[in-house]
């Protein structure tokens, strides 16, 4: 403090006049402070006094052990002694993690028992299987090629065989022409000549209780799908039929239709109206007669019989 009040007291008389290049005022300028002269000593002022080097306390000098930071990852391998240097950090990546695929073996497919009488299946090159393929050949003859059909197959009475022509042509034509089939059973027994035990089918659709492509199932031939008869039998609505056949038009290129027996006129009105084609199976030697008149009332049904099917059973 003493050294300050003396600094005080002494630069107040050592200050520079101040030089003055344009003589207009000549009154001394008293209250300016200017700059120290030249040459002479500058006072300064020393806070703390002088400057001593301190030495630490010994029990500063002694730290603590301290818990040296590890990286989240370890390496593998040391880093060489070497290649360490003072100062330097070194980080560890962790290292990519890979993936394996390992595929899994898809279920085996369910086998199906096709019936024995499905020669066009099991023995293609059966004297019998010709005869289906010729017989398939004649029918999309009369038929129209640029748009898919629907065959309806009707019995004269039951038991000549109209089912048994049905899954043979429908086997002909999803392995010969490779096209998209289904099979319609409007009656019952086809699924299980199929290798299905199904107990839903076309009277669910129509009876609106079951969606369409939740009854239809495939069947042991490629390309050939089936709907099933279902479980409730009854008499069904024409226009619910012709709703189902045209959309099934719209999705396979053959749509075969196990119709009922001609005894049974009433069934008949529903499906023989939506057919691009109606044949009749009859036994091999019966009356001409006798289809004539079927004609006939399959014209009134709204229909139009395409032609006849003899079957003939061996002994």
């Amino acid at each position: 403090m003493g050294r300050m009040l003396e600094t005080l007291k002494l630069g107040e008389g050592r200050r520079a006049p101040l030089a003055i290049s344009k003589p207009v005022d000549t009154t001394p300028v008293q209250d300016c402070v200017v700059d120290w002269e030249i040459g002479g000593e500058v006072p300064y002022i020393e806070v703390g006094g002088p400057n001593k080097k301190v030495e630490l306390s010994p029990c500063l000098l002694k730290h603590p052990a301290q818990n040296v930071p590890q990286p989240p990852h370890l390496p593998t391998e040391k880093v060489p002694p070497v290649a360490a240097k003072a100062g330097t950090v070194y980080l560890t990546e962790a290292k990519p993690m890979t993936a394996a695929f390992e595929p899994w073996p898809a279920p085996m497919p369910t086998p199906f028992n096709l019936s024995a009488d499905i020669v066009a299946f099991h023995q293609p090159e059966h004297p019998a299987s010709k005869e289906y393929a010729v017989l398939l050949n004649s029918l999309c003859a009369s038929l129209k090629a640029d748009a898919p059909n629907v065959l309806l197959f009707v019995g004269m009475k039951p038991h000549v065989g109209a089912s048994t022509v049905l899954l043979n042509l429908a086997a002909t034509a999803a392995m010969q022409k490779k096209s998209r089939v289904i099979v319609v059973d409007a009656r019952a027994g086809l699924a299980e000549r199929l290798g299905h035990t199904a107990c839903v089918g076309l009277a669910e659709v129509l009876g609106g209780t079951l969606a369409l492509e939740q009854a239809i199932v495939k069947t042991g031939i490629a390309s050939l799908h089936l709907l099933p008869a279902g479980a409730k039998q009854g008499p069904h609505a024409s226009g619910a039929m012709a709703w189902l056949l045209a959309w099934l038009r719209e999705r396979y290129d053959l749509v075969l239709v196990h119709g009922p027996t001609m005894d049974d006129p009433q069934a008949g009105c529903v499906h023989v109206p939506h057919a691009s084609g109606v044949y009749l199976v009859l036994p091999q030697g019966e009356a001409s007669a006798a289809s004539k008149g079927i004609a006939q009332s399959i014209s009134g049904m709204g229909g139009r019989l395409s032609g006849l099917i003899h079957t003939h059973f061996e002994m």
